[in-house]
């Protein structure tokens, strides 16, 4: 079976906010530009690549109203509404990937970087991480949780699903899955990391 990379980060967003988040998205700069450049590094032929159009395209929602959204949160912590639909999500199409807009997380599938033996090799390793920091601290966070889709840590996808907050996440995650080691690569062993930012003074 495939197995596949799920980032979360914590928000703090309103339904509306998160409706006009695509346009700050797409004047990001800064991630734009850690973007590209460690794409460079990914792709010999970079400049061929389809990402190099895509980067300038406008990031939209595609028939996805601030109703939607909430409705979406709704049904994903109501038990009753979720065995009866599974989860409904919200998803934003990026340059970067898919972006689910979940009540205080987003969960990124990074793309084509999805396959979670990504974090195994350099530069995509290098890529993920670094953007994943970039973005948390463009939303105000300052953690970011790492987990494949499959197995026991798929749960930690469930619960961004169902609306918890980032540090209620790491809490669960950490007493099911014990602490992350300190060393990296064992970390991503164990297909569940928490990677701590730390802000310049």
């Amino acid at each position: 079976m495939s197995i596949d990379l799920r980032t979360v980060i914590g928000h703090k967003l309103s339904a509306k906010e998160i409706i006009t988040y695509p346009s700050v998205l797409s004047k990001d700069l800064g991630l734009k530009q850690i973007f590209i450049t460690k794409q460079k590094k990914l792709s010999a032929n970079y400049l061929s690549e389809p990402w190099l159009n895509k980067i300038n395209e406008e990031i939209k929602w595609e028939n996805i109203t601030e109703k939607d959204l909430i409705n979406s949160w709704t049904n994903n912590e109501t038990p009753k509404l979720l065995d009866e639909n599974g989860y409904t999500c919200c998803t934003l199409n990026t340059y970067f990937g898919f972006v689910t807009f979940n009540k205080q997380t987003i969960t990124i599938l990074y793309f084509p970087e999805h396959k979670y033996s990504n974090m195994f090799y350099e530069p995509q390793k290098s890529f993920i991480l670094e953007f994943s920091e970039k973005l948390a601290l463009s939303l105000g966070e300052n953690k970011v949780i790492y987990c494949s889709d499959t197995h026991s840590t798929e749960q930690i996808e469930s619960w961004s699903y169902e609306g918890l907050s980032i540090d209620t996440i790491e809490e669960l995650a950490i007493k099911m899955f014990g602490t992350p080691p300190e060393d990296l690569e064992q970390a991503i062993e164990n297909r569940f990391l928490i990677k701590y930012i730390k802000y310049n003074k």
